[in-house]
């Protein structure tokens, strides 16, 4: 079982890594999955939470992925940020 603590450090993680992204589009996406994600699974409880969890470590880990794939590769600045 899960504390109630447990997804806040996930939650605060993913939004850390999902703000390191280059790309402006890829970024505003990442932020706003994250926090639906979140926000879709506030009440769930047990085995169900255990699972959220393990689901948002997958995520965390596809995440870093990305943003080393996008640091290899850098794009353009969008018109968004400039």
């Amino acid at each position: 079982m899960t504390s109630p603590t447990a997804p806040i450090p996930l939650f605060r993680t993913l939004l850390r890594e999902a703000r390191k992204m280059n790309d402006y589009n890829f970024r505003s996406f990442a932020i706003r999955r994250v926090k639906t994600g979140f926000a879709a699974n506030r009440d769930l409880q047990g085995e169900e939470a255990s699972a959220a969890l393990a689901e948002g470590q997958q995520q965390l880990e596809v995440l870093r992925r990305q943003v080393i794939l996008g640091q290899l590769y850098p794009s353009g600045r969008s018109v968004m940020e400039v």
